[in-house]
């Protein structure tokens, strides 16, 4: 399969979320996903207060978002929007549906994500939780139409994009790819994506959870 075969290319190409519950949240209100963390990086709902931040957790509109020195640093991903910040501190922003409104400090460095990304990386923070608590479900395959024909080869060319933008270690490209293959029960492109994202981020525990729960299905 096409497919298949353009993960298993990336994956030779690679040279060399937290522990613990982030619960899923109801999409209402949710705006961004936290993509990396580096450093001191606290956010603090409307109504509630500071928290450590965490990797592959939901953002929702409103929430404030503080980088306490230079040496934090947070990317996240708006599931409503077509685009990627990565902020680095120290500083402060609160997160919209539109993207990073700055309070203090730099502006962040901002990618244009494609048009099909957002939703898909919407689900992400749910299979995080999943592969934690019980393992991962793959739906059954989907039975092939030209519409779903389509949906994974535009998937894929997305993917494509948006690895040639991204870092060696951003894992952003194969999560999102990962959503899709999961949605339409491909088991086998994403096992191969699971040891893509494991080659980039091999220390990582939360992508270590996520790859194992796709290299245990069948």
């Amino acid at each position: 399969m096409i497919f298949r075969t353009y993960i298993q290319l990336s994956a030779l190409a690679v040279a060399g979320l937290v522990t613990g519950g982030v619960f899923a949240q109801e999409a209402a209100g949710d705006v961004a996903l936290v993509n990396a963390l580096q450093g001191e990086v606290s956010y603090q709902s409307k109504d509630g207060p500071a928290r450590k931040a965490q990797p592959y957790m939901r953002l929702r509109h409103g929430d404030k978002v503080v980088l306490a020195s230079a040496a934090s640093k947070i990317r996240i991903s708006y599931t409503t929007a077509s685009r990627q910040e990565s902020w680095v501190g120290p500083g402060s922003f609160v997160a919209t549906s539109t993207g990073g409104e700055l309070l203090k400090g730099s502006k962040p460095e901002v990618v244009q994500l494609p048009a099909a990304v957002p939703q898909k990386l919407a689900r992400i923070s749910e299979l995080m939780n999943t592969s934690r608590v019980g393992g991962l479900v793959v739906r059954s395959a989907k039975v092939e139409t030209a519409a779903s024909k389509d949906e994974v080869a535009d998937a894929v060319a997305a993917y494509e994009s948006m690895r040639a933008a991204a870092a060696p270690d951003d894992v952003t490209p194969e999560l999102f790819l990962y959503s899709v293959f999961q949605e339409h029960g491909m088991a086998d492109d994403l096992k191969m994506v699971a040891r893509n994202m494991l080659a980039r981020q091999p220390n990582n525990p939360d992508i270590q959870q996520l790859a194992k729960a796709a290299l245990g299905t069948r």
